[in-house]
């Protein structure tokens, strides 16, 4: 394999590091090794055990080397957390006392003066993009260049991260001996994967159910609207079953990812006082989703009350998009389709990029967005950048890996 074809991939998430070696080649992707590990000393997006996480982190990468026989020496990574804040800007900009056509450099004024708004304290943009623009108070503009008028506006959905998260994450992978060379917000990046451009036109919200966190975004009129997370996700399904079942966090992952159902309809009743008594109670359809369906009801109507009045058929004419760990028991749609009163699919993989049907697990869309992300066959926004390789944006990356076979 020829150097300069390669891009290296993690996504650092709340219970498993990802690692994912990809070929880029005029088609598409092309998936050439994985390696993954518990996230151990990773919490909340952030490495609160730099020792621990950072040889996690190294199991998951030399895993991946071996995998795609390559050497890795920098990569993408994904950023996560309750740290990520977000916000709505409104800013506008006086044209000319005569009315003019609106140009590319008035909306990257206007776009700038967004940025001013007082964000928390050690936050810095993450992500800025446009919700509509007015011009001379006629709203409801997507593309005001060419426009006349004299005053330019716009409505502007912001994303904020910590700078002090991002240098601990940063600080990890100095220990390995790997280097940052650019990151994206976790579930901006699994929605290149998942989301298509279209669906994103029509009005689509993706919904990804992790381990401590649920996330979800909004996308109308192909631009991001909204993003939010609440902090229930699918190792509290877990913890229920292991307390309702009286058995252990494993046996209970081992059953919700077997036999999880998340809707009581699709089995029988059961007797609802079994639930509090002390004996071990016996397994059965009814009693798991006796279990399940509550907690998952709670999370989706937690998220549905974090998006608000942009949930409505009219705006969101693509539905929801469910992924993550936390949405695969028989019966999740539905539940979910009957708490958003809307479309609901679950998406776990991309059905178009060859060799991520190899993947274990399914939770691979962060990791492969990342990668489709940087590789730039897709509109959506440009990735983050460290300041080292900026300049020699995806080719600064290649120069970093070394190939062997």
């Amino acid at each position: 394999m020829e150097n300069g074809q390669l891009v290296v991939t993690c996504d650092l998430g709340t219970t498993t590091f990802r690692v994912l070696v990809n070929n880029v080649q005029p088609d598409g992707l092309h998936v050439l090794g994985s390696g993954i590990a518990d996230a151990a000393g990773f919490r909340d997006g952030d490495f609160i055990d730099l020792s621990s996480g950072s040889r996690a982190l190294e199991e998951a990468v030399h895993q991946a080397e071996i995998s795609a026989d390559v050497d890795i020496t920098g990569f993408y990574y994904s950023i996560a957390g309750s740290h990520l804040h977000s916000l709505r800007a409104c800013s506008q900009l006086q044209l000319e006392p005569v009315r003019r056509a609106v140009t590319e450099t008035d909306v990257e004024k206007v776009m700038g003066r967004a940025h001013s708004i007082a964000i928390p304290f050690d936050h810095a943009i993450l992500v800025a993009n446009p919700v509509g623009f007015s011009v001379d108070g006629i709203g409801g503009i997507f593309d005001p260049v060419g426009r006349l008028g004299s005053q330019l506006e716009v409505e502007a959905h912001l994303i904020t991260g910590s700078g002090t998260v991002q240098q601990n994450v940063e600080e990890a992978f100095s220990r390995i001996k790997r280097e940052p060379v650019g990151w994206c917000v976790d579930i901006l990046a699994a929605s290149a994967v998942l989301l298509s451009d279209q669906e994103k036109e029509n009005g689509a919200v993706l919904v990804d159910m992790g381990g401590a966190s649920t996330q979800w975004v909004l996308f109308l009129s192909g631009e991001i609207a909204g993003f939010g997370m609440i902090p229930l996700g699918g190792r509290h399904l877990t913890d229920d079953l292991s307390h309702g079942l009286k058995v252990s966090g494993p046996e209970a992952q081992q059953i919700k990812e077997t036999r999880g159902i998340a809707l009581r309809s699709l089995t029988e009743a059961i007797d609802p006082e079994v639930l509090f008594a002390e004996e071990k109670p016996a397994e059965s359809p009814g009693l798991i989703a006796a279990i399940l369906e509550p907690r998952l009801e709670e999370i989706f109507a937690m998220v549905k009350k974090d998006i608000g009045s942009a949930l409505q058929s009219n705006n969101l004419r693509a539905g929801i998009v469910l992924t993550g760990g936390g949405v695969r028991c028989e019966g999740t749609d539905e539940l979910a389709e009957e708490v958003f009163q809307l479309r609901v699919e679950t998406r776990l993989l991309p059905a178009d990029i060859p060799g991520a049907e190899h993947l274990s697990g399914g939770q691979w869309a962060t990791a492969l967005g990342l990668a489709t992300w940087a590789a730039g066959d897709r509109g959506v926004p440009e990735i983050q950048e460290s300041e080292e390789v900026a300049s020699g944006g995806l080719k600064g990356m290649f120069r970093k890996i070394i190939g062997r076979a």
